[in-house]
C-alpha cells in the first residue's frame, strides 16, 4: 500500500493546487479579462479560468513567439479568447484527467489489490466503457480541428455518458482507490461539461476551404 499512499498524496496535492489557483482566479470581477468574463458564462467557472485559461494563455504564447505576425489566427492572441482553442484546451484536460482513470482500469498502476470483489466489479465494468470514452473525446478533438462542431459535440457527449455509468460502477470502492478513481472521473466529466457548453455557444460547422485546384502550365 505503500505504492498508493505515495500515488495518493502527489494526486491530492496537485489537485488542490489546481482548485486553489481556480477558485483564486474566479474571484477577480467578470470584467477583469475576457477569460473570466467567458468562462463566467459556462459550468464550473472557476476550474475553467484557473485551469484552462492558463493552459490557452501558455498555447497562445508560445503560438506568438514563433508566428508574431500570424499567430491570433490559430488561437487568438495572447490575453484574448478563442472559443475553439478554449474547448480544444478542455478536451486536452479531460484526456489527461482520463488517462489516470484508465491506467488504473488497466491495471498499469501500482500498489492497487486488484483482487478485492468491489475492484473486480469496477475493473470489469469499466475497463472497457473507458476505453471507449477516451476513443469518443480524441474522434471529439479531431472533428473540433476539421470544424465538424456537432461531430465534436456529439461525441464529446457520449463520452460523458459512458463515464457517468462508470462512475456509478466504482460507487462500493473505499479508500485510497475511490479517492483517486472519483477525482480523476469528476475532472474528465467537469472539463466535457465545459467543452460541451462552449461547443453549444460555436457556429453548427465552419465553412470548408476551397479546394485548391492544380494549374498546369
Amino acid at each position: 500500500m505503500a505504492g498508493t499512499s505515495s500515488l495518493l498524496v502527489l494526486f491530492l496535492c496537485a489537485s488542490a493546487a489546481l482548485h486553489q489557483h481556480a477558485a483564486g482566479a474566479a474571484r477577480v470581477s467578470p470584467g477583469a479579462s475576457p477569460i473570466v468574463a467567458t468562462c463566467m458564462t459556462g459550468p464550473y467557472p472557476e476550474l475553467c479560468v484557473g485551469e484552462l485559461g492558463q493552459r490557452l494563455l501558455d498555447i497562445q504564447t508560445a503560438i506568438a513567439s514563433a508566428a508574431p505576425n500570424g499567430g491570433a489566427t490559430i488561437a487568438g492572441a495572447p490575453g484574448q479568447v478563442d472559443v475553439k482553442a478554449l474547448v480544444a484546451v478542455a478536451l486536452q484536460a479531460a484526456s489527461e484527467a482520463g488517462a489516470v482513470a484508465a491506467s488504473i482500469f488497466e491495471g498499469k498502476l501500482p500498489g492497487f489489490n486488484t483482487g478485492v470483489p468491489d475492484f473486480r466489479k469496477c475493473l470489469g465494468n469499466c475497463s472497457v466503457t473507458m476505453s471507449s470514452a477516451m476513443q469518443k473525446l480524441h474522434g471529439a478533438s479531431a472533428a473540433l480541428r476539421s470544424g465538424n462542431h456537432d461531430v465534436a459535440k456529439t461525441l464529446a457527449s457520449r463520452s460523458l455518458t459512458d463515464v457517468s455509468s462508470c462512475t456509478v460502477s466504482c460507487k462500493d470502492l473505499n479508500g485510497d482507490v475511490r479517492l483517486i478513481i472519483a477525482q480523476s472521473l469528476t475532472e474528465f466529466q467537469k472539463m466535457l461539461q465545459i467543452a460541451i457548453a462552449f461547443i453549444n455557444k460555436m457556429k453548427t460547422n465552419e465553412p470548408m476551404p476551397p479546394p485548391v485546384r492544380e494549374i498546369t502550365p
